[in-house]
């Protein structure tokens, strides 16, 4: 386990600044801590395909969870000057404001890669193939996991593979999400159900 400390200027934007030191230096690991403000604040809410943007005088009260060779999934809440606290996923376009400094923590074991290998023993009810660097695809598994939903996510990294999981589907778009092994939708239909039953149906 190994402690970064980094001190971000005016102007930087956070989640940029995270992904491009882990990414630089090839880093695994967990967000630690955070002391500082903001001038803007992006963020996803559950359920809500829209980015919420917020501008002002913003202390950042916590930020939380983990990043890998540049790729993140971190959470971020702050107050504002009435003391209204908000939170959600941090998204790009949250910009520092007077400074920040923050306390990563890496570790040195192997990172696991996401891969039918890997995953051939869960046995949830969701299966969702996914695309590395595709948005939808992130905002879905994050869907699932905030509402504490098994699943077993499969990075699609060829035309085999692609062509495997088209030939079920017959859709071309990312992230394709099978329930009970039927094709069900994409990030799309994921969010109307959520907002339908809160994802009941797929537990």
């Amino acid at each position: 386990m190994r402690p970064h400390s980094l001190k971000l200027s005016p102007d930087s934007d956070l989640i940029i600044c995270i992904k491009e030191y882990s990414l630089s230096n090839n880093l695994y690991g967990y967000v630690s801590g955070v002391v500082g403000n903001l001038s803007k604040a992006c963020i996803q809410c559950p359920g809500n395909q829209e980015i919420s943007k917020f501008e002002g005088n913003l202390e950042i009260v916590s930020l939380n969870g983990n990043f890998n060779n540049g790729d993140v999934h971190i959470h971020l809440s702050f107050a504002d000057e009435g003391c209204n606290v908000f939170g959600g996923h941090l998204e790009e376009g949250s910009i520092i404001k007077k400074g920040t400094d923050i306390l990563l923590v890496s570790f040195e074991n192997e990172t696991i890669d996401i891969s039918n290998q890997n995953l051939t023993n869960n046995q949830s009810r969701v299966k969702v193939y996914i695309l590395k660097n595709c948005p939808w695809s992130k905002r879905s598994l994050r869907l699932l996991d905030s509402l504490s939903i098994p699943h077993e996510a499969i990075l699609i990294e060829s035309d085999k593979e692609f062509q495997k999981v088209n030939s079920l589907s017959n859709h071309n778009t990312f992230p394709q999400i099978f329930l009970d092994d039927v094709f069900f939708g994409g990030y799309d239909e994921l969010s109307k159900q959520a907002k339908h039953d809160y994802l009941n149906s797929f537990k």
